[in-house]
């Protein structure tokens, strides 16, 4: 008899302990469905610095005006083509599409008949200046004191990032365009430059080259 009186006091003590224990799964789960709700707003917030980051990327755009509304900031402004030797060119250093006028002038020459807004295909010779150096999708070339910036028609093409100082031809359209402030400052981080070092817009001949061939190559 005592030992069946011990053994029910044993069961009554299991019962309650599981009584005063019962609570503890509830705010177990309490605790998980709060942690629950705070991660959509904690990805929200992380989603919307990349959505910043690329916003102010656009605003220093130099191809977004040339894309208007089918502008893609992947291309920007780093060109969508790679480069390599034209097809059925086999110029060596050839980029681009091949050159359809006969004969190169000198950018100095070109650029003192220029007149704001000519858009007639010219082909002209110097040497380069500078390359973006993150993806070799502009240039600039210079002509004594004169220079002009080159930019890829279409984003077709590329060149290598390592070919200032070699002499160039490029052929294709020339204009005066006014670059704004945002993309001077992408223009000289592009070129490994510090972009705090320069402010307002500028204004440069371009050159939107169909073909490039760079010599020495």
């Amino acid at each position: 008899m005592r030992s069946n009186f011990l053994l029910s006091l044993s069961l009554v003590g299991l019962l309650a302990a599981g009584c005063n224990n019962a609570p503890a799964p509830a705010a177990q789960a309490s605790a998980e469905v709060k942690a629950a709700e705070l991660k959509p707003a904690e990805v929200k917030v992380a989603a919307v610095e990349p959505a910043k980051a690329a916003d102010a990327e656009e605003e220093g755009c130099i191809y977004k005006d040339a894309k208007a509304d089918k502008h893609d900031e992947a291309d920007c402004p780093h060109g969508g083509g790679e480069h390599g030797d034209a097809a059925g060119t086999a110029t060596p250093g050839h980029y681009g599409a091949a050159f359809a006028l006969k004969e190169a002038k000198p950018l100095g020459q070109v650029l003192a008949s220029a007149k704001d807004g000519l858009k007639d295909p010219v082909q002209v010779s110097g040497e380069v200046e500078s390359v973006c150096q993150k993806k070799g999708c502009w240039l600039v070339v210079k002509d004594g004191e004169a220079q002009a910036r080159i930019l890829m028609k279409d984003h077709a093409f590329t060149v290598p990032m390592d070919t200032k100082g070699k002499p160039v031809v490029v052929e294709g359209t020339l204009e005066a365009r006014t670059f704004n402030e945002a993309q001077v400052k992408h223009l000289e981080k592009d070129a490994g430059k510090d972009p705090a070092a320069v402010a307002g817009e500028r204004t440069e001949y371009v050159l939107t080259a169909t073909g490039i061939e760079l010599k020495n190559s």
